[in-house]
């Protein structure tokens, strides 16, 4: 079964603190997401990690770095995050990669490496003994609400057989109508915003995807 993990992007502050306190109230959500952008790698700038008050450290948090090329950590750490998600596509080169996943673990977080819709799944293959997660994106990254890009199903289902013990990840476009079929390729965990967020009901909204991902 498929862990189902909210997650929350957000401009300012102000929303941020109002969407975790929100997502935080949702029984059986012990692992949260958080979208970072700096309006370069992205479109959009999002809330940075400096703004955020030390996070609830009973919830498991993890930030998506829709950033380029970060290298530089600690905020993340200080804040309380326990995994990082970095773009491949954030760096120049694979070795550029491999140097932010060393900061990342020198920092005592774990490192996750993700990948755009239309980056080739095998890429990953580089950095199978260097981290343990990954992730897929199911949309063009940057915005809630997008729909499901729906090669991302093969997309999934290739990473399991390239690195069998992966932990994978998706994010974007989720829907009751969509996260079974997610689940069922061999998804760990999946990210999901405004199906869960911007619900009249979130943790309605959240049991409902928890009960088809079963």
């Amino acid at each position: 079964m498929a862990t189902i993990v909210p997650a929350i992007l957000e401009e300012t502050k102000e929303q941020f603190k109002a969407t975790s306190d929100l997502v935080m109230k949702i029984p059986g959500a012990d692992r949260i997401q958080v979208d970072f952008g700096d309006g370069e790698f992205i479109p959009t700038k999002l809330v940075s990690a400096s703004d955020i008050d030390t996070l609830n450290p009973y919830m498991h948090w993890e930030a998506h770095l829709m950033v380029r090329a970060p290298i530089d950590f600690l905020d993340y750490k200080i804040s309380g995050f326990e995994t990082i998600i970095i773009h491949y596509e954030a760096y120049k080169s694979t070795d550029d990669v491999k140097k932010a996943i060393t900061e990342i673990k020198q920092q005592g977080m774990e490192p996750s490496v993700c990948i755009n819709p239309n980056t080739e799944v095998k890429v990953l293959e580089e950095f199978k003994d260097l981290v343990n997660n990954f992730l897929i994106m199911g949309v063009v990254p940057g915005k809630q609400g997008q729909a499901f890009i729906e090669k991302t199903i093969e997309r999934v289902k290739e990473l399991r057989r390239l690195i069998p013990n992966a932990v994978i990840e998706v994010d974007g476009g989720i829907k009751p109508e969509n996260v079974a079929e997610v689940a069922k390729a061999g998804t760990d965990l999946i990210e999901v915003g405004s199906a869960i967020v911007k619900q009249p009901n979130p943790t309605d909204a959240f049991e409902k995807l928890k009960v088809l991902t079963k």
